[in-house]
């Protein structure tokens, strides 16, 4: 009797460890909004002794090192994320760094690794990175950790490659575990992307000789433990294209989780092949096209549409591309341009198109940093806003993301306009409308045929004001006002939440519609 019970508490013990280790896959990831945060940016912890540091974003010198950033700073403001509406994080890499100084400062930003089986002190320790997934968990946001592969970190100083060099990094301490030194010099050459150092003569960072079967294995057996170890939900992968392609077959498979990866190129098809070798890829061929549309009034909105077909014919799958407007390798939308109306155009489309939205900490409240270092800002002089236009804006398109069905994620968009200034389409129910017009306001309207999507009288909400309806006329057309906002419409009776749109309301005219549609 007395062993059988040891039994039972031994064979639950096994069914929670394995009810706290889910294996997250794309499918699961698809339907997923993710806030980018930089740890040691993001939120110090509780009680700093140096809260105002790196607070003035115009210090280079700071901005260039640990800011105080931490696992419990993050854990802190979990809520702050969660009322945006997020259900997902993208955290910085978490092993330990190299400590020397560079002319670029150290590695606060976690991709200089000196040993990748100790985590960073500067975040915190081992139990307050659990404890981060587990609070992130019970708030339902999955946490999805950046992982480096391709090199280790730099050591201003000293001779590249050489035994005393070499013998500083763990567990990579040996001549065969790199490659030879060189540097690229031509960036259409594979072998020399793949092969040579990133940094140059200026800043090596030793790259890996990822075709060493020895180098191979301890990155699987590394990735395996360290997603099971802190029960992370997905990975994303740095510098994907400098790594021999099929090396991420193996190494994704090890993790068992959903996979993204860096691939910094432009061309779809040079991106797209990346998606044969894990689940997902940054899309830097749209960004890069969506960019001089979005932030420009006087651009073709034509563009946008031209760049979401190339990609279509590009990816096995662009449900799960990782779409977004900033990051901190890029300067923000706001530094581009000032107008706030096209900001929130370009969100709506990367919110609610084809693939899972990444929007990087700051957006959200106008930060408008431009290159490295200064698109790296600390979010604390902010205070959290949870009042600014943007947050708000954001949670609400978050919160419409989440009643939708799950026939939304994995549907792709349907155009229903397209010409220089306007792009909308139809995405399961709902009809997204985007202009760059910015701040000016048109004041004219077009007729959109819906093409059978809705019966005839349906009423549809924008989701943005639950104000402004318009209704689906005999023709099966409706007029939506053109103006500088974005509109997202929704058939008003199947609205969960966000719209509390009782019968008389629903029958009552809004003043906003106009009779006479005039076309852009």
């Amino acid at each position: 009797m007395h062993s059988s019970k040891h039994f039972v508490i031994i064979t639950l013990l096994i069914l929670l460890s394995l009810a706290t280790a889910i294996a997250r896959t794309a499918s699961e990831w698809r339907s997923r909004t993710i806030y980018q945060l930089l740890t040691d940016r993001f939120a110090q912890s509780p009680g700093q002794k140096n809260p105002q540091l790196c607070a003035n974003n115009g210090n280079e010198y700071e901005i260039r090192r640990y800011c105080g950033g931490t696992f419990t700073g993050v854990i802190d403001k979990l809520d702050y994320i969660k009322d945006m509406g997020f259900d997902a994080i993208w955290i910085s890499p978490v092993v330990k760094q190299f400590e020397k100084e560079t002319k670029y400062g150290p590695g606060w930003h976690g991709y200089w690794a000196q040993d990748i089986y100790e985590i960073n002190s500067h975040f915190g320790t081992a139990n307050e990175l659990k404890q981060l997934v587990q609070e992130a968990h019970a708030r339902n946001i999955w946490v999805m950790v950046d992982v480096v592969a391709n090199h280790m970190g730099p050591q201003e100083g000293t001779t590249p490659y050489t035994a005393e060099y070499l013998k500083a990094y763990t567990p990579f301490n040996k001549t065969e575990h790199f490659h030879d030194f060189c540097v690229i010099e031509h960036w259409g050459n594979d072998y020399e992307v793949e092969h040579c150092s990133l940094g140059g003569y200026d800043l090596p960072l030793p790259d890996l000789n990822t075709e060493n079967p020895q180098v191979v294995d301890i990155f699987s057996n590394w990735i395996s433990d360290l997603v099971r170890e802190y029960n992370f939900d997905g990975i994303r992968i740095d510098t994907v294209k400098h790594v021999r392609r099929e090396f991420w077959s193996e190494f994704t498979a090890a993790a068992g989780v959903f996979s993204i990866g860096e691939m910094f190129h432009d061309d779809p098809y040079t991106v797209g092949n990346y998606q044969n070798y894990m689940d997902s890829v940054l899309g830097y061929p749209l960004f890069e096209k969506i960019i001089p549309v979005f932030t420009n009034p006087f651009s073709d909105m034509g563009s946008v549409s031209r760049a979401v077909q190339s990609m279509r014919g590009a990816f096995k799958d662009v449900t799960v591309l990782g779409n977004f407007i900033d990051n901190h390798d890029q300067p923000r939308f706001l530094s581009r341009t000032q107008d706030r109306n096209l900001l929130k155009n370009a969100l709506t489309f990367v919110l609610l198109t084809d693939g899972i939205p990444i929007i990087y900490q700051g957006t959200e409240q106008g930060f408008n940093g431009g290159n490295d270092p200064w698109n790296r800002e600390a979010l604390w002089p902010s205070n959290y806003s949870q009042s600014s236009d943007l947050y708000q804006f954001i949670a609400t398109i978050n919160k419409f993301r989440q009643t939708l069905p799950s026939s939304y994620f994995t549907s792709l968009s349907i155009e229903a306009w397209a010409n220089d200034r306007i792009y909308a389409f139809f995405k399961d129910r709902a009809l997204v409308v985007m202009t760059i017009y910015g701040t000016y306001d048109p004041m004219f309207s077009i007729k959109v045929k819906t093409n059978g999507l809705y019966s005839v009288g349906t009423t549809l909400v924008n989701i943005l004001n639950c104000t402004e309806k318009v209704t689906v006329d005999s023709y099966g057309e409706v007029g939506v006002r053109i103006t500088g906002d974005p509109r997202i419409f929704y058939p008003s009776q199947e609205v969960k939440g966000l719209c509390q749109i009782d019968k008389r309301r629903m029958n009552r005219k809004v003043d906003r519609q106009i009779n006479i549609f005039k076309f852009a």
